[in-house]
C-alpha cells in the first residue's frame, strides 16, 4: 500500500536523493525538481518554476491519497510535461445549476490550453468505486470537465507501492491503475450521425447529465488503460494513431496466462454470450488477425484499437475483416469476398464533389450491409446498428486482451499450448470421437520418438505427419523439438523440415487454429490441409512419411459413408466391415492409414482405444494382424481414465516403427507358412539350409511346448496321409485337445455326426439293395426278391464298416484341416512377433487416482474459475 510507512521506500525506488530529512529528484530535460520534507511532512511542488497549487491540501501527508498526486505529478515530470502546464487543486466558480469542486491535476497544452484532468485514489477498492461510480453518472471527472469543457481527456488514476521483500525474495514493485476517457469529438463518429435526428456531442453538451449522456450512448463508455505514460507515447500526444509492433506489443510470456482465461469467460459472462463455441471461433479468427498485422504491419499495426478519439467501430472492423481476409487466402487458401470501406467510397469518384443525397443514401446502405450482419468477428446476432455496437464492445475487450502482446514467436510458448487446451476444452463440443491431446502428452510421445537417429538415418529432411491434427498441438511439439536437433546442422535448414510437415484435419474450425497455432511459433510453412485424412489427397503421397505422430478419432458412427468406393477399397479392414457404413471402427482405420502413409523404417506414435489391444470382433483382429504384419513393436504404454479429462476413455500408446524389408516380411512369412505346411523333409530340406527360419518353428514349439518331431509330422501329416498322428496329439497335448473339444463343438461337426450320418445309416440297407438290383440287370441275372433281400442282409455289416470308416475319414481330415489352419495361422504371427525388431517395452498407468495424477503430472479441474488442466511439480 502507498502509505506513509512505504513513501520513503518509493522515493529511493524513483531514484530521490535523501540528505537528512530532504528528499529531492530533479528532472533536468524541464528544470523541474520534487521534495519531500519528513521532519514536517510536507511535498514541495517546483512552484517557482510555474506548476500551480491552488490548495495547499495536497501538500502534506494527511491522506494517503496526496502521495498518490505526488506520485503521478513525478510520472508526468519525468515524462517531460513542463511544471508551467502543471496545476494541483484547480477549484473552478460554481454556475447555476452545476456542481464544482477540486480536481486533483490539471495539465494544459503548450497552447495554455486544457488538456489533461486527473483524478487520484488509492489503489484497489477506492479506485474501483470510483471507476464505478464514474460508469454510473460520471461522477468526480465529468463534474470536473462541465467546469472546464475544452480539456480533451479525463483519466481516473492510482498508484501503489510494494517494497522489496528479501526473505520472500520479492522485489519492489510499483502498480498502476488508470482509465482514460477520451473527451474529443471523433469526425468520424460525427459524420455518421449526421443523418439521425438525436445529434449528440461533447461540442453541444449544455450541461452535466447530457456530457455524460454522450459518452455513454456516443462512445459507449469507451476508455482505455494506457495512453499518457508509455514509453512510446510522446508528451502532450495523449493515446497514439500509430502503433508499432516493436514499441508497443511484448512477446506472450507464462505470466499472461494467469487470468487470460478467466479474462475471457468474464467477458462472456458480462455480455451474456452463452455460445461459447461461436466465442472460441471469434477467438481464432482474432488470432488469425494479429499474426497477419505483426508479420505484415509491423510499423503500423491494424490490430489495434487507438481510442476513441482517434478510431470508431466501423473502421476497426474494418480494418480486422482485411486482416482476416489476407490470412484465409494466404494462409489457408480460402478466399474470403471483402469490399473496404475506401473502395466503397472510391466507387462514387464520378460525383465525388457533388451534393448528392442520393450517394450518402447508398453509401448508408452499402455499409449497413457490410457491417450489420454476421461476419468473422460476430459474438452475437448482428442485423442492426444497436447490435453492432453491442458486438462492437465486446469485441473491444476482448481485443485489449491481446492488443499489447505479440503471439508470433521463434520459441514455443507453453502459455499458448495451454491456453488453447483450456479454450478448446470448454469452447467447442468434443464429439465424434474427438478428444484434444494434453500438451504433456504431445511432449511425451514425440519426446519418445527417436528423431535424431531418424534425421542421422534419413540423411535428408524428414517427412511428418499428423493425419487427425486437430488444433496442432502434435505439429508444434514436433517442429519444437526439431529445430534443436537440426539447428547445429549448417547442412540442414529447420524450414525444409516445417515445408515437410503436413497436419490433416477434417474440422474447418480446428483446422485454422492449428494453422494460427503454427504461425504463433513462427513454424510458417507447416502444411494443414482440411480434408478428410482417410482419403487420397494430393502430396500425401503413400509410403513416403518418415514421422507420424497422431490421436485419431474413435469410434465414428457411419464414417464409411463419407468415403468413396475407391478408397473404402484401398483398405484391407473394409471386408471386414461387410461394406457395412454403419460401422464406428475409424480409429482401426487410421492404423491401417499409417500403415500406408509410413515410408519403411517411419516412426510413430499413436494414440488408440485400449480395446484395439483386445476386441474379438472382427476389424479388431485384422487390425492387430495389420500392426503384427507390418511394423515392429518398440513399446505400449497404457494411459489411465484422466488422461483425457471429460472423457473416461481407456487408452494406450502405440509406439510403432514401420518394417524395412522389401518385400514385405509378412509377404515372405506367409509363403513360408505355406511351405511349411505343404510337407518338409527334414534331412534334406533343413540339413540343407532351405529352409532358413526353420529355427522359429522350433522356438514356436518351445513355446507351445510340443515336441519339434511331432510338430514336423503334423506338418507332412497331409502329405504323408498320416492317420495316427492326431491321436497322438490330442492325447500327449493339452493344447490339441482343446482343438478337438473346440471342433467336435462346432455346429458343422455336430451336424455332421448326428443328421448326416444317422441318416446315411438309416438309407444304407435302401441302397444297397438299389445297387444289388442294377448290378444283377447290368450282369443279366435274374434274382428274385427274396434272393436280393438275403444277399442285401449278408452284405450290410460290410457295407455298414465301409461307412463308417469313410465317414471317420472325413472327420479325421476335417480336424486336421481344422487344426493345420489354425497352427498356420498361429504360427504366421508368431514369426511376426518373433522377429520383432526388439523385446516391447510395457507402461501401466496406476489405476488409482491419486497415483493416476501423480503418473500423468497433471489433473483436470472443474472448479469455477479455475477450470482446465492443473500442473503438478
Amino acid at each position: 500500500m502507498l502509505d506513509k510507512n512505504s513513501f520513503k521506500a518509493l522515493l529511493h525506488y524513483l531514484n530521490f536523493t535523501e540528505k537528512k530529512d530532504i528528499f529531492e529528484k530533479k528532472f533536468e530535460p524541464n528544470d523541474a525538481y520534487l521534495k519531500v520534507d519528513f521532519k514536517n511532512e510536507k511535498l514541495i511542488f517546483p512552484t517557482d518554476k510555474g506548476l500551480i497549487v491552488h490548495s495547499a491540501q495536497t501538500c502534506n501527508f494527511s491522506q494517503n491519497e496526496n502521495f498518490v498526486v505526488f506520485e503521478c505529478v513525478h510520472r508526468l515530470l519525468e515524462k517531460g510535461y513542463l511544471p508551467k502546464h502543471i496545476e494541483l487543486e484547480p477549484k473552478w466558480q460554481l454556475g447555476h445549476g452545476q456542481k464544482g469542486g477540486r480536481a486533483d491535476i490539471l495539465v494544459r497544452n503548450y497552447e495554455n490550453k486544457p488538456l489533461l484532468i486527473i483524478e487520484c485514489k488509492t489503489f484497489g477498492k477506492e479506485f474501483e468505486k470510483a471507476w464505478n461510480k464514474t460508469k454510473i453518472d460520471g461522477g468526480q471527472l465529468f463534474t470536473y470537465v462541465q467546469q472546464i469543457t475544452e480539456t480533451e481527456y479525463l483519466c481516473l488514476y492510482a498508484s501503489d507501492f510494494t517494497p522489496a521483500n528479501e526473505k520472500k525474495k520479492q522485489a519492489a514493485n510499483l502498480a498502476l491503475q488508470q482509465q482514460i476517457i477520451s473527451h474529443k469529438d471523433n469526425p468520424k463518429i460525427l459524420e455518421r450521425q449526421s443523418h439521425t435526428d438525436n445529434y449528440l456531442s461533447f461540442a453541444t453538451a449544455s450541461n452535466l447529465e447530457q456530457r455524460f449522456q454522450v459518452w455513454k450512448e456516443i462512445y459507449q463508455l469507451e476508455s482505455t488503460q494506457s495512453g499518457i505514460f508509455e514509453a512510446n507515447v510522446q508528451t502532450y500526444q495523449i493515446g497514439k494513431y500509430k502503433y508499432t509492433l516493436k514499441d508497443d506489443t511484448k512477446p506472450v510470456t507464462a505470466f499472461d496466462k494467469k487470468g487470460k482465461y478467466h479474462q475471457f469467460r468474464t467477458i462472456l459472462r458480462k455480455y451474456n454470450i452463452a455460445r461459447r463455441e461461436t466465442a472460441f471461433e471469434v477467438l481464432v479468427n482474432l488470432f488469425l488477425c494479429k499474426i497477419v498485422d505483426e508479420q505484415r504491419n509491423a510499423k503500423d499495426l491494424k490490430f489495434y484499437w487507438k481510442g476513441i478519439a482517434y478510431d470508431d467501430y466501423f473502421s476497426f472492423v474494418d480494418r480486422l475483416q482485411e486482416l482476416y481476409t489476407i490470412g484465409m487466402e494466404e494462409f489457408l487458401n480460402e478466399k474470403i469476398s471483402y469490399v473496404s470501406e475506401k473502395e466503397i467510397d472510391e466507387a462514387f469518384w464520378a460525383v465525388k464533389n457533388d451534393r448528392n443525397a442520393t450517394k450518402k443514401k447508398i453509401q448508408q446502405h452499402f455499409r449497413e450491409l457490410k457491417f450489420f450482419s454476421n461476419n468473422a468477428f460476430s459474438f452475437i446476432n448482428v442485423h442492426n446498428e444497436r447490435l453492432f455496437n453491442k458486438n462492437a464492445k465486446v469485441l473491444l475487450e476482448i481485443v485489449g486482451m491481446w492488443q499489447h502482446l505479440r503471439l508470433k514467436t521463434k520459441e514455443q510458448n507453453q502459455f499458448l499450448g495451454d491456453l488453447f487446451e483450456y479454450f478448446l476444452d470448454t469452447s467447442i463440443k468434443q464429439s465424434e470421437g474427438q478428444f484434444f491431446t494434453p500438451m504433456p502428452i504431445c511432449k511425451f510421445i514425440v519426446s519418445s520418438l527417436p528423431l535424431a537417429q531418424q534425421v542421422e538415418y534419413s540423411k535428408t529432411t524428414l517427412r511428418a505427419i499428423d493425419y487427425a491434427c486437430g488444433s496442432g498441438h502434435f505439429l508444434n511439439e514436433y517442429a519444437y523439438q526439431i529445430k534443436h536437433i537440426v539447428q547445429d546442422d549448417e547442412n540442414l535448414d529447420v524450414n525444409d523440415f516445417y515445408k515437410n510437415t503436413f497436419g490433416i484435419e477434417k474440422e474447418d474450425r480446428l483446422t485454422k487454429v492449428a494453422k494460427v497455432a503454427a504461425f504463433m511459433y513462427g513454424q510458417n510453412d507447416i502444411n494443414i490441409i482440411d480434408r478428410d485424412a482417410l482419403e487420397d489427397i494430393e502430396h500425401i503421397e503413400k509410403e513416403s512419411f518418415d514421422v507420424l505422430v497422431a490421436n485419431p478419432p474413435f469410434a465414428v458412427e457411419g464414417f464409411l459413408e463419407n468415403l468413396s468406393n475407391k478408397t473404402k477399397n484401398s483398405f484391407s479392414l473394409i471386408k471386414t466391415t461387410g461394406y457395412d457404413s454403419n460401422t464406428d471402427n475409424i480409429q482401426c482405420f487410421f492404423i491401417e492409414k499409417a500403415k500406408q502413409l509410413l515410408a519403411p523404417n517411419g516412426i510413430t506414435g499413436l494414440i488408440v482405444p485400449a480395446t484395439i489391444l483386445n476386441n474379438t470382433d472382427k476389424t479388431h483382429i485384422r487390425t492387430r494382424e495389420i500392426l503384427l504384419q507390418y511394423f515392429n513393436t518398440v513399446a505400449i504404454v497404457e494411459l489411465g481414465s484422466h488422461t483425457f479429462g471429460k472423457t473416461g476413455t481407456n487408452t494406450v500408446i502405440l509406439f510403432l516403427q514401420r518394417k524395412y524389408e522389401r518385400p514385405e516380411p509378412a509377404e515372405h512369412y506367409y509363403n513360408r507358412i505355406l511351405d511349411f505346411f505343404e510337407g518338409i523333409d527334414s534331412e534334406h530340406d533343413i540339413q540343407t539350409d532351405i529352409y532358413r527360419d526353420w529355427h522359429i518353428v522350433k522356438a514356436y514349439c518351445q513355446h507351445i511346448d510340443i515336441d519339434i518331431n511331432d510338430y514336423e509330422t503334423l506338418l507332412n501329416a497331409k502329405r504323408d496321409n498320416n492317420e495316427n498322428i492326431l491321436p497322438k496329439l490330442c492325447d500327449t497335448y493339452e493344447m490339441f485337445e482343446v482343438y478337438k473339444n473346440a471342433f467336435d463343438k462346432s455346429t458343422e461337426i455336430k451336424k455332421l455326426k448326428t443328421q448326416t450320418h444317422k441318416k446315411q445309416l438309416r438309407d444304407l440297407p435302401k441302397k444297397v439293395k438299389t445297387w444289388l438290383t442294377k448290378k444283377y440287370k447290368t450282369e443279366n441275372l435274374k434274382k428274385t426278391d427274396k434272393e436280393i433281400e438275403l444277399e442285401k442282409t449278408a452284405l450290410l455289416p460290410q457295407k455298414k464298416s465301409e461307412l463308417i470308416g469313410k465317414q471317420q475319414k472325413v472327420l479325421h481330415d476335417k480336424l486336421l484341416d481344422y487344426i493345420l489352419t489354425a497352427e498356420k495361422d498361429k504360427l504366421y504371427y508368431f514369426m511376426l512377433a518373433y522377429t520383432n525388431k526388439q523385446k516391447v517395452l510395457l507402461v501401466k498407468s496406476p489405476s488409482q487416482n491419486a497415483e493416476q495424477k501423480k503418473f500423468l503430472g497433471y489433473e483436470w479441474r472443474k472448479t469455477k474459475r479455475k477450470e482446465g488442466m492443473v500442473y503438478h511439480g
